[in-house]
């Protein structure tokens, strides 16, 4: 073999590796098919269609605005979700992480901190998982499901979360509220995507996002349930949701 075809054998496998770490990341940014693909167990956009069951989830808390009042809001419509939440602010605010779970709702993590994984390392995307998961642990709700900030999940993402006992899952519905604090306008976005096995992304803070965003959300949930009630849909938890 020549040092010309070692090169560019090199090269070839310079590319893959970047491929298998980034092209996820990109696609799922943009909410594109080749990720759906991915076994359920490594990513997964949506559940089984099961008859009437749908899960509700919420990203970015616990909130001490938000989060109260998205919980109170539930509790009013019989509504149950997932609540994706950050390492970081669960260590602030504990007392609402247990609220959430004391609500018969379930946990997850959105990681430690809100970042971009896009163009950042292996390495870092190791430690905030890890930091992550070893905070709900520590608060007695080890995580099973991850949801990566702003969907970004890379090779890393997935292969890491998997090795560390959690499954990647994004959304296949969402209400957009970081685009418009009108209500309808949110369950106009929700209700378009919304059949049996769908994933749907609110969100119970505004830090990442426009003011407001968690309060156009809780102007919506009532929208949101009868919309639910009328398609005889049902909320479940991730776990009920991926039996």
């Amino acid at each position: 073999m020549t040092a010309r075809h070692v090169q560019a054998v090199l090269g070839s496998l310079a590319t893959a590796v970047l491929a298998s770490q980034y092209v996820p990341s990109v696609v799922a940014l943009g909410q594109w098919g080749p990720v759906r693909v991915l076994p359920g167990e490594l990513c997964r956009w949506q559940g089984p269609r099961f008859p009437g069951r749908v899960a509700l989830t919420f990203d970015d808390g616990p909130d001490p605005e938000g989060t109260p009042r998205v919980l109170d809001a539930l509790d009013e419509l019989g509504l149950r979700a997932t609540f994706f939440v950050l390492g970081a602010r669960a260590r602030d605010r504990p007392d609402l992480v247990h609220e959430v779970a004391a609500r018969g709702h379930q946990l997850a993590t959105h990681g430690d901190e809100h970042a971009h994984h896009l163009w950042r390392s292996p390495a870092w995307v190791h430690r905030d998982l890890e930091h992550a998961r070893d905070t709900m642990t520590a608060l007695g709700h080890p995580p099973r499901w991850f949801r990566p900030a702003y969907g970004q999940a890379t090779g890393a993402t997935i292969v890491l979360a998997r090795a560390m006992g959690m499954r990647t899952v994004l959304w296949s519905a969402s209400g957009r509220e970081w685009a418009s604090s009108d209500p309808l306008a949110v369950v106009g976005h929700v209700a378009r995507r919304l059949r049996p096995g769908a994933v749907v992304l609110l969100h119970d803070s505004d830090r990442f996002g426009p003011d407001g965003m968690w309060r156009a959300v809780l102007d919506a949930l009532p929208l949101v349930a009868a919309e639910l009630q009328r398609r005889q849909l049902s909320t479940v938890t991730m776990d009920e949701l991926v039996c």
